[in-house]
């Protein structure tokens, strides 16, 4: 009894600090590993819902050197991203992209994602476009604007179990990100306010789990866009 009051502490402090040091793995490199995803957009217009769904699939890694690897995401769009993961400054730099669709990117291509894959950072900017916004009436009909921003992120949720389904996941992280943008879509009327909220949840081993955008405004014309996309599973 006198031995564990002596080294009952000691056991809990390093059990404790093993945990903080086990690496957790929210972006994930291994090569063919693929997810599939439900994604639903959703448009206040009209109440009008629109649905698809993507896989993504590792289809290129390369070591750069010790500390950096180069990875390349093939969408079943055709579209194609190439990310480099620095081990060192524990950062995803997004690399190049190359769309299947004609809107494209205005924002910049080469960026940081995540600038602390650990999440030991709490708090981030990221820069960002609108992509969900478009207009609905006459003569705003499928106008999409590509405002760019800034997008404040921050880390509200840790190690936690996450219930997708009937699908259980273990490790997981939240973030929301917050920002505002305005754009003119009539030079007969001042610009559009809009509101954007991002919120992720990513788990260790696989990556981003959900995730729920909305991109909104007062204007009758474009109203409020929200999307939301699910795992449906991942593997090899």
């Amino acid at each position: 009894m006198k031995y564990l009051k002596t080294y009952l502490p000691i056991l809990v402090i390093i059990f404790l600090s093993t945990c903080r040091l086990e690496k957790k793995n929210f972006f994930p490199t291994k090569l063919n590993q693929k997810w599939t995803y439900s994604i639903v957009i959703h448009s206040s217009y009209k109440d009008e819902k629109y649905l698809k769904r993507v896989m993504i699939t590792n289809v290129k890694s390369k070591s750069m050197n010790d500390n950096k690897i180069e990875l390349s995401k093939l969408y079943s769009d055709g579209s194609y991203y190439t990310y480099e993961i620095d081990k060192n400054q524990n950062t995803v730099l997004r690399k190049s992209v190359v769309l299947a669709f004609k809107e494209g990117i205005v924002e910049p291509v080469q960026k940081i994602v995540y600038p602390d894959l650990s999440f030991e950072k709490k708090k981030w900017v990221v820069q960002e476009q609108l992509f969900l916004v478009r207009g609905f009436q006459p003569p705003l009909r499928n106008f999409k604007p590509r405002s760019q921003f800034k997008m404040t992120y921050k880390v509200t949720r840790e190690n936690f179990k996450y219930r997708l389904k009937n699908q259980f996941f273990s490790n997981c992280i939240e973030i929301e990100g917050i920002g505002k943008a305005d754009f003119i879509a009539d030079t007969r009327s001042g610009p559009i306010q809009v509101d954007i909220k991002n919120t992720e949840i990513l788990c260790n081993n696989i990556g981003l789990v959900y995730q729920n955008r909305s991109e909104i405004t007062n204007a009758s014309a474009f109203g409020n866009m929200e999307l939301k996309k699910t795992l449906i599973n991942s593997g090899d």
